[in-house]
């Protein structure tokens, strides 16, 4: 049996990939199943009620002996489950700079720089001349309309405008379907909710004997939402930097609509160490900045001055 799985607590690019690839399966006359841990994101969640569609089982436990994987949409071993046996994973999908990927001795590696996972998953099923389902399709439309943020975001390649218009045709998306998805997901009318959404995308590494970690968010009206909770996410990023036993911690918000990133650090340590990583003068505990930046970006970037700090 195959497992097509992403990380944890996955967004629509993860869950998009993991269904895209299913078919991919399903075309070849192979077993497979999707599966995943932790809650969904809210963009899944609106996407999964708009088709009413969604074949993928939430795990528990051990998977069975035998079971080969596939991972779409990352190749950290610290994202995805611990009971995965990283020598049974025989295929790995990412889209951005890696320095995990050698963990994965026994697998194929299909890495290649684009806006969103899901444009690999089109090309793929457009080379085998699968044509995707209807709500696949609209899944994986979702998927890269969101990890480019309406194409704005600086990661966008021409691949992924071709993928997003091939799959709007067969999705055949309203005009609506994207401002509603985007507010679905822009949605915080009480504090808890800003919180369940740092709870869910927050992203630990250790490097080096040096623990790292960026929260990241991305909604509309992001400087309000900020303002209004900004005691509240100081204190979370405190006590999660405590709980997590981290060296430096960083908050990233980034605007779908306006187009720019809020970085906020609570401490000197956390702000001097990504002040280097951003390459900027201070972030100060908080710093706007035009344009934006994904997480997956900034990765490397604390790779880098990592490996500086440990040279010195």
């Amino acid at each position: 049996m195959i497992f097509i799985t992403t990380y944890k607590c996955p967004d629509i690019d993860g869950i998009a990939c993991t269904l895209g690839y299913l078919e991919f399966l399903k075309a070849q006359k192979q077993e497979a199943k999707v599966t995943f841990v932790g809650d969904l994101s809210r963009e899944v969640e609106f996407v999964k009620e708009y088709t009413g569609y969604f074949p993928a089982a939430r795990h528990k436990g051990r998977y069975p002996d035998g079971a080969e994987f596939v991972l779409v949409d990352t190749a950290d071993p610290d994202a995805i489950e611990s009971t995965i046996p990283l020598e049974k994973v025989t295929t790995v999908f990412d889209h951005r700079e890696l320095v995990f990927s050698g963990k994965f001795t026994k697998a194929r590696l299909k890495i290649e720089k684009v806006g969103s996972c899901a444009t690999l998953i089109v090309e793929l099923l457009q080379r085998k001349k699968i044509t995707p389902s209807k709500n696949v399709a609209v899944y994986l439309y979702s998927a890269i309309i969101s990890n480019t943020v309406r194409f704005k975001n600086s990661v966008t390649t021409s691949r992924d405008i071709a993928a997003a218009k091939y799959l709007k045709l067969i999705a055949r998306i309203p005009n609506s379907y994207v401002e509603r998805m985007f507010e679905f997901k822009s949605r915080i009318k009480r504090q808890e909710d800003l919180l369940f959404l740092l709870n869910q995308d927050f992203v630990t590494h250790q490097m080096k004997g040096r623990g790292v970690m960026i929260a990241q968010v991305e909604i509309a009206e992001l400087e309000e939402v900020v303002n209004k909770n900004l005691k509240a996410i100081q204190i979370w990023l405190k006590k999660t930097k405590r709980e997590e036993k981290l060296d430096y911690a960083l908050f990233t918000g980034i605007d779908i609509n306006k187009g720019f990133n809020l970085f906020i650090t609570v401490d000197k340590k956390s702000d001097e160490f990504f002040s280097r990583v951003l390459g900027v003068s201070k972030i100060n505990g908080q710093l706007k900045q035009a344009g934006i930046i994904m997480r997956k970006q900034i990765w490397p970037k604390v790779e880098k001055i990592i490996n500086i700090c440990s040279a010195v």
